[in-house]
């Protein structure tokens, strides 16, 4: 079942094209890895996606219907984001920050039913951090962080879930056990998964799919093996940002 489509997408800043004539779409249960070298302008794909800011032109369909006729309210029912931005009140304990990815689906009181409560306790628990619950945030290491800003957006419930550099920070057996509960979020659950990347090694052990961006270059969406196969890779990366021992594999 196709859940996003992309049609003749234009993104950018104040008229300034980034990058152009993007189209690609994605079924349930598919997990996407972006990559490209700093500045190609993923962070600025995620947030025109997520309707953080507004495409130059060409569409963004989710299930069927046009990104810009979704409200706020429904539109976080779709689709959850972690960016590499933190919450702005570092007082929270991580329990309330987890909590937000609930609040598209409480009353106008914001209080929590029961069924809440578990939601938040079960995504806790898949990403490792049930322990921490009642730590204030701006008390836990960068690697803490990242790992409960994605326990929210697995708390959003959300059949769509966009991850900008979901393993920074993280050591490499903790980005081993975060690609594998992604994996299995998408096999299991059928989320569909577009998460943006600087590990390449990792992200062939778990995804088949790549979308590519660079700086004046075309974006380009396929499997992962065909575009090595086609040098894409090469092209697009210059050595600095790649190891060449990665294009042998």
């Amino acid at each position: 079942m196709e859940v996003l489509k992309i049609k003749s997408l234009s993104i950018g800043y104040e008229g300034k094209i980034i990058s152009s004539d993007i189209n690609v779409s994605l079924n349930e249960g598919d997990m996407v890895a972006l990559v490209g070298p700093n500045g190609a302008g993923k962070s600025t794909l995620f947030k025109t996606l997520s309707g953080n800011i507004k495409p130059i032109s060409g569409k963004i369909m989710f299930n069927g219907h046009d990104l810009s006729v979704i409200s706020p309210k429904e539109r976080a029912k779709i689709l959850s984001v972690v960016l590499t931005t933190r919450p702005d009140d570092m007082f929270l304990k991580v329990f309330d920050v987890v909590a937000a990815g609930r609040y598209p689906y409480v009353g106008m009181f914001g209080k929590l039913s029961e069924n809440d409560e578990r939601t938040i306790e079960e995504s806790l628990d898949v990403i490792g951090v049930k322990e921490l619950k009642n730590r204030l945030f701006n008390t836990l290491s960068d690697g803490e962080r990242q790992k409960v800003m994605i326990a929210k957006a697995i708390a959003q419930n959300t059949p769509i879930i966009f991850l900008d550099e979901p393993s920074a920070f993280l050591d490499y057996p903790s980005k081993i056990e975060l690609f594998s509960i992604l994996k299995t979020l998408a096999v299991e659950k059928k989320k569909t998964i577009i998460f943006s990347t600087h590990d390449l090694e990792l992200l062939l052990r778990y995804t088949d799919n790549l979308w590519v961006m660079a700086k004046n270059k075309h974006f380009v969406a396929g499997k992962c093996h065909d575009l090595l196969e086609s040098d894409i890779i090469k092209d697009y990366f210059s050595l600095k940002d790649i190891d060449n021992e990665w294009l042998k594999k």
